[in-house]
C-alpha cells in the first residue's frame, strides 16, 4: 500500500499495520509505537489519541448508541470506516454499549483525568 498525504507517513503506516484480535486491537491503542512524540502527561490523551477517538465516533454515530458490537460494526461499514475502526470493532466484548466513550474506554483509549 502506497502512502497517502491523507493522513500522513506515520498515521498511514500506522493503519497498514495488523491489528485483529481482541488484546491486540487494546494494544495497539496503548503501544507507544503508536503515538507521536508529545509529551503530555500520563492519563491525558495526545494528538494521534484524539484524532483516532475522532475518527471512532466519526464512524459510530449517536444515533447508534445504545449498540452491541455487531450493531456499532455495521455501522462503521456504512461509514466505511477506515480498517483499524473495523478490527478494533471487532475485538469488542460482547455486551451493550451506551457511548462511543464506552467503546474508546473497552478499547484502552486513554481518557482524560480531570485535574483536581
Amino acid at each position: 500500500m502506497q502512502g497517502t498525504d491523507k493522513h500522513g507517513s506515520r498515521l498511514d503506516d500506522d493503519l497498514k499495520k495488523d491489528t485483529r484480535g481482541g488484546d491486540e486491537a487494546r494494544e495497539m491503542l496503548r503501544s507507544e509505537d503508536h503515538r507521536l512524540d508529545v509529551h503530555e502527561p500520563p492519563g491525558f490523551p495526545d494528538e494521534l489519541d484524539a484524532e483516532r477517538r475522532s475518527q471512532l465516533a466519526a464512524s459510530v454515530e449517536p444515533r447508534a448508541f445504545p449498540a452491541r458490537p455487531d450493531e456499532l460494526l455495521a455501522t462503521a461499514e456504512e461509514q466505511h470506516a477506515d480498517e483499524w475502526i473495523i478490527e478494533a470493532l471487532r475485538s469488542l466484548e460482547d455486551r451493550v454499549y451506551d457511548n462511543v466513550q464506552e467503546v474508546w474506554t473497552a478499547l484502552g483509549g486513554p481518557v482524560e483525568e480531570k485535574r483536581a
